[in-house]
């Protein structure tokens, strides 16, 4: 009664919606700590720049609350997506979504019963062959999640060169040393928690 034809998309999207609150968390977390930096520093002055050159002045309060809302934005945007795209499954199209070879009342049936296990609100498609044949909702989300990775990789190097020096460097902010930086050079201290995030916003 099934096929790799329904049962992976299928799958899949009970997968990132499973993973979904796990990430808007996250977001949220990071994003309300971002505020709170933007609250405490509103009063720390420092240089804006442009091309990395100096420009006009600004707070570091500004520049830690302008990482919220640019996460925040991204935030809503999942929070909105998710439901719309991932809830609607082919499960029961079998093949090519016209559900050849399984009982009427199959996909009704195995939809609402997988919904129940799962406690996500999974619902029929509308259209079976079309949710067979496209896989659009995937691109999209993909695309999102993207965009939120680069948003992240755009924070974290600004993070690692603000913190950059400290004698030579721009050394406007002092991240937090979490591990040793150099058996050559005992004092020095890596950014290892940006450089963390980078590495896994490249992989998406």
């Amino acid at each position: 009664a099934q096929s790799t034809n329904d049962a992976y998309p299928t799958a899949i999207r009970l997968g990132l919606l499973l993973g979904h609150d796990t990430l808007l968390a996250s977001l949220d977390s990071l994003i309300q700590a971002f505020a709170a930096k933007g609250v405490e520093f509103a009063g720390v002055l420092k240089m804006g720049r442009t091309q990395l050159q100096d420009a006009v002045p600004m707070t570091l309060g500004q520049e830690f609350h302008a990482f919220a809302t640019t996460l925040g934005e991204d935030l809503d945007r999942l929070r909105r997506l998710a439901p719309e795209l991932l809830t609607e499954v082919n499960l029961g199209g079998t093949a090519i979504g016209t559900g050849i070879n399984a009982d009427p009342g199959y996909q009704k049936l195995a939809v609402e019963r997988l919904a129940a296990i799962s406690g996500q609100p999974l619902k029929p498609a509308a259209d079976l062959i079309e949710a067979t044949s496209d896989m659009g909702a995937f691109v999209l989300f993909s695309g999102m999640l993207k965009r939120t990775a680069v948003k992240l990789s755009k924070i974290c190097n600004d993070l690692r060169l603000l913190s950059s020096g400290p004698r030579t460097g721009i050394n406007e902010i002092n991240l937090p040393p979490r591990q040793p930086g150099s058996s050559i050079m005992p004092g020095k201290v890596n950014p290892v928690i940006p450089e963390a995030v980078n590495q896994v916003a490249f992989e998406v």
